[in-house]
């Protein structure tokens, strides 16, 4: 089935297969989030859309990087770059689609983290989903707050929520 997009004074876009996935997947693990969002079905279109040029990205760099293997079959390159479409596919979901529930069991349950490090993931999530969700902007928190915000977040993250360097540097805020 192709999925045509219309312009946005056309139609509405449909949500993509991600976009339903993280709808689904936050549903059931994160009611709480989605009850903050102000119009679900844009915020779930838009991030639907965003996985999948995500995915898309990763694996055209992946198949780049690639190395052409002496001998190999058209159906084993086929496979292997297959392979390379699910390893970036699953990454991204990972990063944005697929996070934890909202009661941060899985946080606190990790024997790895101390107490002051589940706080700080904590806290980095819930201000990382109000940027998403548009809630609050990059320029709400202070200089150190950014910091913590960007440390470890995939660039794509940054990208999204505004505190890539390029965003934050038109912004006057890096």
């Amino acid at each position: 089935m192709i999925n045509l997009r219309c312009p946005p004074d056309v139609g509405s876009v449909d949500v993509n297969q991600y976009g339903r996935l993280a709808q689904q997947h936050w549903q059931m693990h994160r009611p709480g989030s989605i009850a903050k969002i102000d119009d679900p079905e844009a915020f779930f279109t838009e991030l639907g859309v965003d996985v999948q040029d995500e995915v898309r990205d990763r694996w055209t760099a992946g198949r780049l990087n690639e190395p052409v293997v002496a001998g190999e079959s058209y159906l084993e390159r086929a496979s292997r770059l297959q392979q390379l479409r699910h390893e970036a596919e699953g990454e991204v979901l990972r990063e944005l689609v697929l996070l934890p529930a909202d009661d941060h069991a899985n946080l606190a349950d990790d024997p790895h983290l101390t107490d002051t490090e589940v706080a700080e993931e904590q806290w980095r999530e819930q201000r990382l989903h109000d940027l998403l969700a548009g809630r609050s902007q990059p320029g709400d928190f202070t200089t150190a707050e950014r910091a913590r915000l960007r440390a470890g977040a995939p660039a794509r993250l940054l990208e999204l929520t505004g505190l890539s360097d390029e965003a934050l540097g038109r912004q006057g805020l890096l």
